[in-house]
């Protein structure tokens, strides 16, 4: 566990040192007006998983974003390898964001069933447990700390699913930095997070890039 914090502890520092430097040669270039609540994009990447039951393993993901101001994103993302999967709530949650945020909404017939409602507004909810804060450095570039509270993280060692030393299925904390440099339309994420289980608390970290599409409102 303290080994892969120290290792997190010195990918973060090496990140924020490089997008500091960025900032300082283009300081007079930064654009505080890049996202507009609304804004959605939608990625997918290669990452790797380190402290798994498997130790170190390759996996793919896909991440979707909405900002709700300039600053602020609900994210999700939903990873997957052999033996492993990880997603939050979110997953649900922003699909009925961006329903509801349609001018006749999920509702416009006034068929919907009350159950359903209070489905679509826990999910809704709970998919601020993934949230975003996005410092702009240059007008095509910003970062972005992150923390997920609730995700769900399915892990087993290969072949084997009854092991007592970690907890096969459960929820976990993330708290991770990525870097978001847009080419337009298009976006090239790298990343890196430490998370950690709930039930067993064995930690670990995963790091990737994300290549994907940036939709304005």
């Amino acid at each position: 566990m303290k080994k892969n914090l120290f290792v997190f502890i010195f990918l973060l520092l090496a990140l924020s040192s490089f997008c500091q430097e960025l900032k300082t040669k283009d300081s007079l270039q930064l654009n505080y007006t890049l996202h507009s609540p609304g804004d959605v994009s939608i990625a997918g990447s290669p990452n790797i998983l380190f402290g798994t039951p498997n130790g170190t393993q390759f996996a793919g993901g896909i991440k979707l974003r909405m900002f709700l101001s300039k600053r602020i994103s609900f994210d999700t993302d939903i990873v997957f390898g052999r033996d492993y999967i990880h997603a939050g709530p979110g997953i649900i949650g922003l699909p009925v964001w961006l329903l509801f945020s349609r001018p006749q909404g999920l509702n416009s017939d006034n068929d919907e069933p009350f159950s359903d409602l209070l489905f679509y507004v826990a999910a809704m909810v709970l998919s601020a447990e993934h949230i975003a804060y996005h410092i702009p450095m240059k007008s095509e570039l910003d970062i972005s700390p992150y923390m997920s509270l609730l995700r769900y993280k399915s892990s087993y060692k290969y072949g084997e699913y009854t092991n007592p030393n970690y907890a096969g299925e459960q929820f976990s904390f993330a708290l991770g930095l990525e870097i978001n440099r847009y080419f337009n339309k298009f976006q090239l994420s790298p990343y890196v997070e430490y998370n950690v289980g709930y039930a067993d608390h064995i930690s670990g970290f995963n790091a990737g890039v994300y290549c994907g599409y940036y939709f304005k409102r």
